[in-house]
């Protein structure tokens, strides 16, 4: 009988452990893992906004004027004129609970009207019916690093994974066509695995 009260004072605080943990997990709110280029009165443009930190934001930065969004190109518009207040970042774990990544995108909610020549930069980060994202990776080193930039109408963050990196979908659409691209981690960015455009 005392080998049971025994066995029952190191299982019962086990249990309990669980328990616990269990709750906090369930309890713990989740990452956003789906974003949306749109936005209107009413509804949640980023779930849990962070402010961007400095390294990121000059990551960002530095692809308006080359790279895939190069958007502010031919409008002589340094990119430091940009404020940081037009950026969203939202945490998401990309390789692991032990490091932390960044979904950014243009803060629509922030971004209005401005004087030129502010007002063809705004104007080049809303874009019709698709915007700007921007993946971005702390290193170990405390540096931060493009994993991938891209236009589209949503992006979502998968459950799969490739290389040790969760796999990313985007979809953009036109009048006639939805196109959804699946990209995954190839050797130190996320590279185009699937494309498919339907009507």
């Amino acid at each position: 009988m005392q080998w049971r009260r025994l066995a029952w004072f190191f299982v019962l605080p086990a249990v309990l452990g669980s328990v616990k943990a269990q709750k906090l997990t369930k309890d713990a709110p989740a990452e956003q893992t789906t974003f949306g280029a749109d936005w209107g009165p009413g509804q949640v443009f980023m779930g849990k906004p962070i402010e961007i930190p400095v390294g990121a934001l000059q990551v960002v930065k530095d692809t308006l004027h080359r790279g895939a969004i190069n958007c502010l190109n031919g409008y002589n518009i340094a990119p430091e004129l940009i404020p940081a207040s037009w950026f969203a970042a939202s945490e998401i774990h990309l390789d692991g609970p032990k490091e932390v990544d960044l979904i950014v995108q243009p803060n629509l909610p922030k971004i209005v009207a401005h004087e030129a020549p502010l007002d063809k930069a705004a104007g080049c980060l809303l874009g019709a019916n698709v915007g700007p994202f921007w993946v971005i990776r702390r290193n170990p080193s405390g540096r931060y690093g493009l994993l991938l930039e891209t236009y589209a109408l949503g992006l979502e963050v998968l459950d799969s994974r490739t290389n040790f990196y969760r796999d990313i979908k985007t979809v953009a659409s036109t009048a006639t066509t939805t196109t959804t691209i699946v990209y995954k981690m190839a050797v130190a960015q996320y590279q185009v695995a699937e494309k498919k455009t339907e009507p």
